[in-house]
């Protein structure tokens, strides 16, 4: 959370308990819980949101984790869902714990991860632009490139938004 320095600085603490925790990298409710059992009293009151998959193309599986962050979304055969499996933030207390929802992945699956920036970008009206209108906009990218989709995707939010209060990032 927050943005500047101290952010910056709590993103590098991050990196750091992912990277310490890769031998939990195939279950992403373990890595959560040994990255938020290395952030707690670490972070100066900050707090991380974060969303974890791993992507098991030999099982044919998709594995995903996530702490107070977004839901992700899934987009299969042309229709997107919305895979809300979230534990507390990290960082705020050690005996929080994760669950994981796993999935099989199918041919031409697409899933978007994305910062809060998105869906909380305000219009002129003092409308958000909410989850709902993410996923019909990620349903409409079915046929476009990956690329395309993404600079699509943040192009829309940008223009309905009046100004940029929050960072707008995607995955």
């Amino acid at each position: 959370s927050g943005h500047g320095v101290p952010a910056a600085l709590i993103a590098s603490m991050v990196k750091l308990a992912a990277s310490t925790h890769s031998i939990h990298a195939r279950e992403p409710s373990r890595m959560l819980e040994a990255m938020n059992g290395s952030l707690c009293g670490n972070t100066q009151g900050q707090l991380v949101t974060a969303a974890y998959v791993y992507l098991d193309a030999s099982a044919g599986e998709l594995r995903y984790s996530a702490a107070a962050h977004p839901a992700m979304l899934l987009l299969r055969d042309g229709k997107v869902s919305s895979i809300t499996e979230n534990g507390l933030m990290l960082a705020a207390f050690k005996s929080a714990t994760y669950s994981t929802y796993i999935s099989p992945l199918a041919v031409g699956d697409r899933i978007l991860l994305y910062t809060d920036g998105l869906v909380e970008a305000v219009n002129p009206g003092g409308e958000e632009f909410g989850g709902q209108r993410l996923a019909a906009l990620f349903e409409r990218t079915v046929s476009m490139p990956t690329s395309e989709a993404a600079d699509f995707t943040l192009d829309s939010v940008r223009q309905w938004a009046a100004s940029q209060n929050d960072d707008l990032t995607l995955v």
